[in-house]
């Protein structure tokens, strides 16, 4: 019988760990000394810990209860009304991205590091979290095909970024399709699904434009060079 595994490493890029960073990512492995720098560890460990929302709520309600916030007694309290009750308290609670989060996300299993860094966003007590870098790969104990892999993200307010070595295998195997058939449209599609998908990730949607009309410009002005040859 083989185990799988998953580990993962990174850090919060921040000012520094305040109550509320704590709150959110304590169930991290939280290591507000390493590496320093303006950086913080943080960490998600097979058969060590892997935070789910029901850490971060309890990590929620010890935060309203070092600020003096009535806090229900309830065995069976869920994690949206202590949200709205510490996002009133931080004068976020007419946050519309916070308000859509609260209305359609599940807050189930495991607790997903974007979602983690907007809550930040809105209830900032002085951590300035700017991004969050975080890296891990997936493992098992036996060495099976394609059990082995790594992937990593780049999450800040103004850039979001997935990748897996996975992702670069099934790239690379539509481009040597395309190109054995001599089908330079499908490559050329199969190209731009990347860029489209890495434009995406540019939350604010005019600089998303630019960005998109100056790698136009930039890709036509390395081409001419080559097209001269």
């Amino acid at each position: 019988m083989a185990n799988n595994y998953h580990d993962a490493t990174g850090v919060l890029v921040l000012d520094r760990v305040t109550p509320v960073i704590t709150a959110l990512f304590g169930a991290f492995n939280l290591d507000e000394s390493y590496p320093g720098n303006g950086e913080a560890y943080i960490a998600r460990i097979s058969e060590s810990n892997d935070p789910q929302w029901s850490d971060v709520l309890d990590g929620l309600v010890d935060l309203a209860a070092r600020l003096d916030l009535p806090v229900p007694d309830d065995e069976d309290l869920s994690i949206e009304p202590v949200l709205e009750m510490l996002a009133k308290h931080f004068g976020a609670d007419e946050n519309t991205d916070l308000q859509n989060l609260l209305e359609h996300h599940t807050f189930d299993d495991s607790a997903d590091l974007e979602v983690l860094l907007l809550i930040a966003s809105c209830f900032d007590d002085g951590h300035n979290l700017a991004a969050i870098r975080f890296e891990g790969c997936w493992h098992c104990s036996k060495p099976r095909l394609f059990e082995f892999g790594g992937h990593g993200c780049f999450l800040s307010r103004e850039v979001t970024l997935y990748g897996d070595s996975s992702h670069a295998m099934d790239l690379g195997q539509d481009l040597r399709k395309a190109l054995q058939a001599g089908d330079l449209d499908a490559a050329a599609a199969r190209l731009a699904l990347e860029v489209v998908a890495l434009l995406a990730g540019i939350h604010d949607e005019r600089t998303r434009e630019s960005l998109r009309l100056r790698l136009t410009e930039r890709l036509l002005t390395n081409a001419a060079p080559h097209s001269a040859l």
